[in-house]
């Protein structure tokens, strides 16, 4: 499905309908540009999810986690690859082993080396430029 988003709160009205179909364990990849809309995204999705607090990039802590007051989603975890260079460095995150709990859903920002360490299929949203605003691609 392809959306088009105007403003940051289409993209979290485009998110919080798009929460609404996640499953415990699933791994969301989030693709795009710098200031493309990825945590914009999950602002939207963590409250359609429960969590009322501010959701910020994880840019530079490279993990955030987030409680839900979600049924069955008790967490969202949201992860910022960008200054990772080398999957070395993912395993001292044990990352592979947090996404594997049981009562949560994560979130990735630039996903490409974890995604081979992974062994579920994640759901993709690609952010890309419209000639207005930005095309939200949901795979």
């Amino acid at each position: 499905m392809t959306f088009v988003s105007t403003s940051p709160d289409q993209t979290k009205k485009i998110a919080a309908d798009f929460a609404k179909t996640l499953n415990v364990g699933d791994i969301v990849f989030l693709e795009g540009e710098l200031g493309s809309g990825k945590t914009t995204f999950v602002q939207g999705a963590a409250k359609s999810l429960g969590y009322d607090g501010p959701v910020r990039s994880p840019t530079f802590t490279i993990v955030n986690i987030y409680p839900t007051s979600h049924e069955t989603i008790k967490k969202i975890v949201h992860v910022d690859l960008y200054r990772i260079k080398d999957s070395s460095e993912l395993r001292a995150l044990a990352l592979e082993e947090l996404v594997q709990d049981v009562d949560l859903i994560t979130f990735i920002e630039w996903p490409n080396l974890l995604e081979p360490l992974l062994k579920t299929k994640p759901k993709r949203i690609i952010f890309e430029e419209a000639e207005i605003g930005r095309k939200i691609i949901i795979k």
